[in-house]
Parts: structure tokens; sequence; C-alpha cells
């Protein structure tokens, strides 16, 4: 029997400088950070103060135009703003995860109009363009997810998309994520720029192994981009593609939303073995919740809640591998357990977040994630209930984030906590057997063929978790002039993560009964 193991990893200092050149008077393209957050950048008139406000939640920031007429607005949260130069018009821009966009702005004087009789025409000119990067990708966006038809209420489904990505879902409803033909272990997820890598199991994400659940309330995102090659060296932990998650915000006005969907025994056809013994056995296909946000203080700090359950208990029946006169020879309290069984699953998942913006320079962000749930494994075919795993699967997080832009820099420093455990369990503890075919020439079955199964064995048990504290820094200056514009980012990553593998317990053991046909 193997012993638990216990190790602490430290991932101490990620430290990246990046320089990028560009010519004079001419964009620089900036390189996306591992955050959800945006970049606006543009031309308009030299030193010319730039202000833009998002419309939802009043969200407002200011910069200046430098020397060359180049201004840029570092770190926005996704949304849909309005931005203006000095006194001349707004304009609407939509700010997507992740992303730079180019939007060339006129100031008061360089607005034309044109005046016919009574009548004032303004000519506005309108130049609105991503900025590309050697890195490959698309994006989710929210209709996609609102309205796109879905299997799960897993939001990592319309990752599949988007080509190189596939969402597989497993017949007991298991689902996970592959991108490039390479293992889901592969993959890292962030949301909200935080990493949410599984360092013990496979799936990539945290809670995504072996699960029917949903890693994360999908009413809770907004939108999410894809990076399938060519990822820069701010996003760590993954070898094929990277999943860039932004979370919903509370607005200025009181909104939510809510769903509930369902299946039950009377709505499905019987199976085969249900048939066989006369009735239905009770199951169950329940998914349901609901999101509400609203302002705290209007403009200044907002509130969300998310919330999303799913309860199913899904029959399935025990079926005996050997022919009955194999059959005969077992236990009654053995064969009492053959027949229709059912394999319950219960999740709680919540998701909720402050924001706070004291002033047009400081944003403060706390955001929490709570997520457990208990599953019923292991039954059909020759194992009976009794040889079934009691997989209690959860996670806890929680961020805090402190955000603060000048006219030509931008730093966000976060601190996190997290706690996540995959924990499969026995039902029953103690003593179980497995009964299995004895060499017969009359019945030429595998000798180690089992026939049924009661009890587990001590590999059964298992504990693999994730516990840890992680402070974040990223920094970016965009007001160099040398030669040409440069931006120049720099940070670091502290991370002390506790990971424990448990891969056998001592409460079980399976012992090993020949069975002998009857003559």
């Amino acid at each position: 029997m193997k012993t638990p193991q216990s190790f602490k990893k430290k991932l101490l200092a990620s430290l990246i400088a990046t320089s990028l050149v560009g010519v004079a008077a001419t964009l620089p393209v900036t390189a996306l950070a591992a955050s959800a957050d945006a970049t606006l950048r543009g031309n308009t008139a030299p030193h010319t103060q730039v202000v833009i406000r998002e419309i939802a939640t009043g969200l407002t920031r200011k910069t200046e135009s430098n020397g060359h007429g180049v201004y840029v607005l570092l770190g926005l949260p996704p949304g849909t703003y309005t931005v203006h130069a000095g006194h001349g018009p707004e304009q609407k821009v939509k700010l997507n995860v992740a992303s730079t966009v180019t939007l060339n702005l006129q100031t008061a004087s360089e607005s034309k109009a044109t005046e016919l009789a009574a009548v004032k025409v303004t000519a506005q000119t309108i130049n609105i363009q991503d900025m590309s990067t050697s890195q490959v990708g698309s994006y989710v966006s929210l209709h996609q997810i609102q309205n796109m038809p879905a299997a799960s209420r897993n939001f990592l489904q319309f990752a599949d998309t988007v080509p190189g990505m596939v969402f597989s879902r497993s017949a007991n409803g298991d689902t996970s994520l592959q991108a490039g033909g390479m293992a889901d272990s592969a993959i890292n997820v962030y949301i909200d720029g935080v990493s949410q890598k599984n360092m013990v199991l496979q799936g990539g994400m945290v809670g995504q192994n072996a699960s029917q659940g949903n890693p994360f309330p999908q009413l809770a995102i907004g939108e999410y981009r894809v990076i399938t090659n060519n990822q820069e060296a701010e996003y760590g932990m993954l070898s094929s593609a990277a999943i860039v998650a932004s979370t919903k915000s509370g607005t200025n006005q009181f909104k939510g939303d809510a769903f509930y969907s369902f299946n039950s025994t009377g709505m499905r056809a019987a199976t085969p073995a249900e048939n066989a013994a006369g009735k239905k056995t009770p199951s169950t296909d329940k998914d349901f919740g609901f999101d509400f946000g609203g302002p705290i203080i209007k403009n200044k700090a907002h509130f969300y809640i998310a919330y999303e359950g799913k309860k199913f208990n899904t029959p399935t029946v025990v079926i005996p591998f050997a022919p009955q006169v194999y059959v005969n020879q077992l236990p009654a309290s053995v064969l009492s357990q053959v027949g229709p069984a059912n394999l319950p699953f219960l999740e709680n998942n919540w998701f909720a977040k402050i924001d706070y913006e004291p002033t047009d320079s400081d944003r403060f962000v706390l955001e929490t994630h709570i997520r457990n749930e208990t599953s019923i494994s292991g039954v059909g075919g020759v194992n009976t209930a009794s040889a079934g795993l009691n997989t209690i699967n959860f996670q806890k997080t929680a961020d805090l984030a402190w955000e603060h832009n000048g006219y030509d820099w931008f730093n966000r420093l976060e601190a996190t906590w997290q706690d996540a455990a995959y924990q499969p369990t026995p039902i029953a503890l103690g003593i179980g057997n497995a009964y299995t075919a004895a060499i017969n020439t009359n019945y030429p079955l595998n000798p180690n063929q089992i026939i049924l199964q009661t009890g587990n064995s001590p590999l059964a048990q298992q504990y693999k978790g994730q516990r840890g504290i992680g402070i974040f820094d990223h920094f970016t200056y965009d007001g160099l002039q040398w030669h040409g514009s440069h931006v120049i980012k720099a940070g670091f990553n502290l991370q002390r993560v506790t990971l424990t593998a448990q891969d056998a317990g001592d409460s079980n053991a399976l012992l090993y009964y020949k069975v002998s046909p009857t003559t």
C-alpha cells in the first residue's frame, strides 16, 4: 500500500521584461498579458487629454497623448465604452477580453462641419481596428454562450468552435477539452487573469478531471479568448492552448437571470433491465441557477453573484458476467444487489464579485469561487452498489486585485488563495469480495474474469489536492520615447502551493474467491 505523499512546490520569480520597438510616429504592438484586460490605443493631437468611460458601470480612465500624438489606455475591463479626445466628439468602442484595439480620435478643431441651410452635418471619421499579434486564437462571445446549442453547462464546450480544439463528453457525462491532439492536461485556463491549472491531476483545469460537473458557473462568464498557438511568456504551465476568460460584473442597473431545466423518470423510456424488473429506477436530471448584480455606489462600486446547480440520478444495472450455473453459487446477499441501480450526482457552484473604483486611477476587485460536488460512480456491470465510489470534488478560491493607472503606465497587484481536492472514497469501508470464475472445461471462461464484486480495494481510496497562496504583479510602461515608441512590461509571480497525492487508503481490503459452476 502506498503512503500519502505531500510536498511543497515553490514557483518563484517570474520576472518578464519585454520591450517592443516601433517606428517613430507609429503604434508599437503590445504583447498580451495573462490578464483578461484590454488595451485601447491610437493617434490624436499631441498632448491632448483622452477620456474613456464604460457605459454600463461608469468606470472612467484618463490619459494624455505624447508628442507624436500617440495615446494608450491600459488595463481596461472588457465592455462597451465611449471615448473622446479633448473637446472632440465621442466615439463608441467595444473592447473584448485580452484584446488590443486601435482607435484614432479627432479633437474639436479637427472635426469637420458643413452647414446647409438650417442643417448642420458633422463628419466624423471612425477608425477601429484590432491589433494583430503572432498569437493565433479566436474569441467566444457572450452572444455565442447564450445562444449556441449546448449539451451541458460547461462554458469550455464553446471552445469547440475554434479550429484545433476538441470538447468531448463521455457516455457518463464526464467532459474534457483538448487542443492540437494533445492531452487535456496540456491546456491552462485563466479566469480574470488567474491561472486555474490543476497541478496534480489531468484535465488541465481544477475540477475538470473525471467530473460530470462544471468547473465554473457558465452564467458568470462574460466572454473568453482561445489562444491555440504562439502564446507569449506571460502564459505559464501549458503546452497547448490557453483559455483567457473574463467574468461578468455588476453595473449601474439591477438585473439578473434564472434558469431551470429537468428530465425525470416519467419523461424517459424504460431500459431493458427495467423492463425485465417490471419497474423503472427513479431518475432525475436537473440544471438550475441564477445570477444577480447591481450598484453599491453608482459609478463607483458594484456587486455580482452567480449560482449554478446540477442534480442527476442516472439509472444503471448490475449484471453478473457468467453463465447462470456460476451465478447460482453466489451468496444470497450478493445476488440481492443484482438488477437496476442508480448513480446520484449533486453540484453547487457559486461565484461572487465586488469591484470598487475610488478614483479615476484606481480599481479594487474582490472575487470568490466555491464549488462542491458529490457523485456516486463505479456501479453497474459486475460492480454492485457496495463496490461504488463516493467522490467528493471541491474548489475554493479568493482573489483580491488592485489596479492603478498612470498616464503612460499600468500596474496590477493581486493576491490569491486556493484550496481544491479530488477525493474518491469507497462507499463500503472494510473487506470486499470479488468473485471470479474457476477453471472448468465445460465453461471456457477467463479464470480472472470477475463475475460480481462487492466492496473495493485499498487503491480506490485517494486524495489529490492543492492548497496555497500567491502574489502577482504585472507592470506596463508605455512612455519611453527613444528612436521610436517602446513598451516595457515586467512583473513577478510568487506562489507557495502544497500538493497532496494519496494513491491508496488503509480502510479497505479486497478478497478474491473462485466460483465453480454447478453440475
